[in-house]
Parts: structure tokens; sequence; C-alpha cells
């Protein structure tokens, strides 16, 4: 009989690799976002600086939220629906990515390197990607309702809409979502 600790150290390190996450980096889902982050406490400042109103957080308690992940989504889907409702508009499908980064100088850099331009945007919605680029240091409701207009209305028409049309469209969704 063979009493060598082997067996028993490698199902350990078996059982403590396939336990280990990375301490932040994700791609979590919900139905309508793919979320993308690289550090737990960027989500969590995004999280704590995304406060969605006495209206909207009452559409939280439906949703099943254990961890901040799951926080974060339900928010977003929660903002996803009201833009689609104030817009009125309700495309098939509906689902994009929303990548958490550190602050502006980072959503810039994104810019750039996608576009080659620079800009100072503190958050924007990729077209061709279908993602949401937004700083955490600089959330608020109003600019995640914007980009999410943008979404909502890339996604809705087959043929999109003239650059000022869909900046009309986003502002609308900003405005009001909180209504």
């Amino acid at each position: 009989m063979n009493n060598s600790p082997a067996p028993h150290i490698i199902l350990a390190l078996l059982w403590v690799f396939l336990q280990y996450q990375p301490a932040g980096a994700g791609e979590p889902k919900s139905r309508y976002v793919t979320l993308r982050y690289d550090d737990k406490r960027v989500l969590r400042e995004f999280n704590d600086k995304l406060i969605i109103g006495r209206k909207l957080s009452a559409m939280m308690r439906t949703k099943n939220v254990e961890t901040v992940e799951d926080e974060v989504l339900a928010k977003v889907d929660i903002i996803m629906e009201k833009v689609q409702v104030v817009l009125d508009m309700f495309p098939d499908k509906l689902h994009i990515t929303l990548v958490v980064l550190p602050d502006a100088g980072d959503v810039a850099d994104m810019y750039k390197k996608k576009y080659g331009k620079k800009q100072k945007n503190i958050a924007y919605y990729s077209l061709s990607e279908n993602t949401i680029y937004i700083s955490a240091d600089d959330t608020r409701l109003r600019v995640l309702a914007h980009e999410v207009g943008h979404a909502v209305a890339d996604q809705y028409f087959e043929v999109r809409p003239p650059y000022k049309i869909h900046e009309l469209m986003a502002q609308f969704a900003e405005r009001h979502v909180t209504d």
C-alpha cells in the first residue's frame, strides 16, 4: 500500500487552482450586458458612483444581487430597460459590452488606441464594437444613460441615423432616464 502524500497534495493544489479567481478581472454577463474590468476596486468605485435614484432602485428589489458584479449588472440592465422605454425603441437581441476603466485618462488612451485620435471623453460608445467605455472615476447615471442611448439607437435602426440625430436621442435618454 502506498502511503505517499502526493495524491493528497495534487488534489489540494487542483482544488486551490479551480477555486482561484483573479482579484478583479472578470467578464460576467446579464440579459443586456457583458461586463469587463481589470480591478475589483475600480468596479466597486463604479458601482458606488452609479447612483440610480429612488424610482429605479425600486426595480433592484426584483434582482438577485449577491456580489458587486451582480449589483453593477442589475443597475445597468435597469438603465438599459429605462432608456428603451424613454426612447420607445426596443431592439431585438440588445446586448452590449461595458468596459469600466479607472479614469478619464484611461478612456482617452483607449480611444486613441482604437481610433488614432486624441479625445477627452469620460465615456464613449464604440459603434463598431458595440461597447461602452466609461471612467469609474467620472461615473454618473446621466453619463451612462447617454451612452446607453447611443447603443439602443444604434441597435434599433437597420440604417444608422445621421450623427446629430443619434446625439439628440442620446441626450434625450440622458435627460429623461431618471423620470
